[in-house]
């Protein structure tokens, strides 16, 4: 009995155990595929009997199965356990090789990465046959999801020479798969956002800049920092537009609300010219200025110094899409100007920011310190220089322009100074809260604490001296002493006061009584356990003959010493006032 080829190959398989050769198949076409001749053909007629007997069974029985359903295949997962060569003679010395192992895992991962499942036994035990030498594609699936049932074959031991003409083969294209593995998960899309993702959450700023330079841009960490922070002020979920450029394999960007392309990827060079690899890219902004300024020039960072015309848009160029510093340099009419001019990145529309810097007229409205209360000499200092001891000095300011802003003042004839407050000009009106740095604080405290002593002695000081005038002017009008307490009674001063108002002094002298004017302390000074009172004094004599009344101005200096709750004048010096 002849068979079809088909029929005469699955025989052969069956008998033989694994499919014919090529010459085989050839030697078998010559018998006019007669299945008699199989073990013939395969080089076993010797080993064989005459009886081909089973032979022609297996024939009948191969027949008679072809027209019968075969079950489908079960869906259960192969686990790498189940797929493990169970008997002794499988467990060939080149099998058993770590290429061999890298094969069957690499064939497995395709699979699942392809399929979408992992594969059956039935399938796992086809790609063995073949040596795991073909990757699986879905498309070679889509006429029937999973192989028919295999038969089972006979087992055949293989020769060492065999295994070395298959494992060759086998493990070049194991490698070949390895390497497109390798290549591909280290290319694409998603590779790079999801590294740069992974940067950002970890504020890994260095790593943000690596991904975001390129050979004719370079990128800083406070650059990397800077459009970080500003990604944060947007309040996006950045994992969601990356996910979105990576939907669209790259095609897409992240856009603000002002139109404003921040971030997305553009493609580099392929690997071997297969492997398409990408780079995250931060669009830039354009900048362009106009300004009033007479020779105004502008520096953006550390690039080259831009002159700028007079009330003409000027093309800065492109910027990186941050927060950062121009130098503006130019002249005003009340002086030059050189200041700091922030990019606002709020003002950008359609990547492009215009930056308007025309000086005029603005006011600061400054708050000083409430430590500062009673402070003397107050001077206000913007940019370095003095503008006075306004609270409220208006200054040829330009948008945009950055003021560094402090005050000096005094307090107990000490000199102190404020933090250094910073502020953008944006408004008409610039409010400015200066503050004190914590030691300058303590001591305005020191010092407020001293002064209220020096308030209080004064005020002691004052009602000492008061009351000693009184007592003087009331002695001068009745020729008495009525002063003794307020003296130091072994002084010569004491001594000159009592002749004056008692030896006559004032009787020769033609005076009638003194007419209290002022009395105005000057300075108190301690020194020794003593008081040093420097004063200033006026009073009006009048006299007892038709003598025109005068006005007595006197500087004097009090040395005064405790005494009691009191003082007593040990000392005093007069002179003209």
């Amino acid at each position: 009995m002849m068979a079809t080829k088909e029929k005469w190959v699955d025989l052969f398989e069956k008998v033989i155990g694994r499919k014919p050769t090529a010459s085989e198949f050839q030697a078998g076409k010559q018998s006019n595929f007669d299945p008699k001749k199989i073990k013939e053909i395969a080089g076993e007629a010797g080993e064989a009997t005459t009886d081909t007997s089973s032979v022609e069974n297996t024939t009948d029985e191969a027949s008679d199965n072809q027209d019968i359903v075969q079950e489908t295949p079960s869906e259960d997962s192969v686990t790498e356990e189940s797929v493990q060569p169970s008997s002794q003679d499988e467990k060939q010395s080149s099998f058993e090789s770590s290429q061999y192992e890298e094969l069957r895992k690499n064939w497995l991962q395709a699979f699942e990465n392809n399929i979408g499942r992992k594969p059956t036994k039935e399938e796992f035990a086809g790609a063995k046959s073949q040596g795991f030498s073909n990757l699986p594609i879905r498309s070679e699936l889509l006429d029937s999801q999973l192989p028919q049932k295999p038969v089972k074959k006979a087992k055949k031991r293989i020769s060492k020479k065999q295994a070395i003409m298959i494992g060759g083969p086998t493990l070049l294209v194991a490698a070949l798969i390895g390497a497109f593995f390798y290549l591909n998960s280290i290319t694409g899309v998603k590779v790079v956002t999801d590294h740069f993702a992974k940067a950002v959450s970890s504020k890994d700023f260095d790593e943000v800049a690596s991904l975001l330079s390129t050979q004719s841009d370079k990128w800083t960490r406070a650059e990397a920092r800077a459009l970080v922070e500003h990604l944060e002020s947007q309040e996006i979920n950045l994992e969601t537009e990356l996910d979105n450029i990576v939907e669209s394999n790259g095609k897409s960007a992240y856009i603000d609300d002002n139109n404003n392309k921040i971030l997305g990827v553009t493609e580099k060079s392929k690997k071997f010219g297969i492997f398409q690899e990408y780079q995250m890219v931060s669009y830039p902004v354009k900048v362009k200025v106009n300004t009033n300024l007479d020779n105004a020039t502008i520096k953006p960072g550390e690039k080259k110094t831009i002159t700028l015309k007079k009330n003409t848009d000027t093309e800065l160029g492109e910027y990186h899409f941050i927060k950062q510093d121009f130098t503006l340099k130019g002249k005003t009419d009340v002086g030059d100007v050189e200041s700091k001019v922030q990019l606002d990145l709020a003002t950008a529309k359609d990547n492009e920011i215009k930056l308007d810097l025309k000086s005029e007229k603005k006011q600061l409205k400054i708050t000083m310190p409430s430590e500062t209360s009673k402070a003397t000499d107050i001077k206000i200092v913007v940019n370095g220089k003095e503008s006075g001891s306004s609270l409220t000095p208006e200054l040829q300011l330009v948008p945009y322009q950055e003021l560094e802003i402090y005050a000096k003042f005094t307090i107990s004839d000490t000199t102190f100074t404020t933090n250094k407050e910073t502020v953008i000009v944006e408004d008409d009106t610039t409010n400015v809260k200066l503050s004190l740095p914590k030691e300058v604080a303590s001591k305005i405290r020191e010092k407020n604490e001293e002064a209220k002593k020096v308030e209080a002695q004064k005020a002691k000081v004052s009602t000492f001296l008061n009351d000693y005038r009184s007592a003087v002017f009331s002695s001068v009008s009745n020729r008495s002493n009525n002063y003794s307490q307020y003296y130091d009674t072994s002084s010569a001063v004491y001594r000159e006061m009592v002749e004056w108002t008692t030896g006559g002094g004032v009787k020769k002298a033609k005076i009638n009584y003194y007419e209290p004017g002022a009395l105005d302390i000057r300075e108190i000074k301690e020194e020794n356990g003593s008081y040093i009172v420097t004063t200033y004094e006026d009073y009006t004599v009048h006299y007892t003959d038709n003598t025109q009344n005068s006005v007595n101005r006197k500087n004097k200096t009090y040395y005064l010493k405790p005494s009691g709750d009191s003082f007593v004048i040990y000392n005093l010096e007069v002179s003209e006032g």
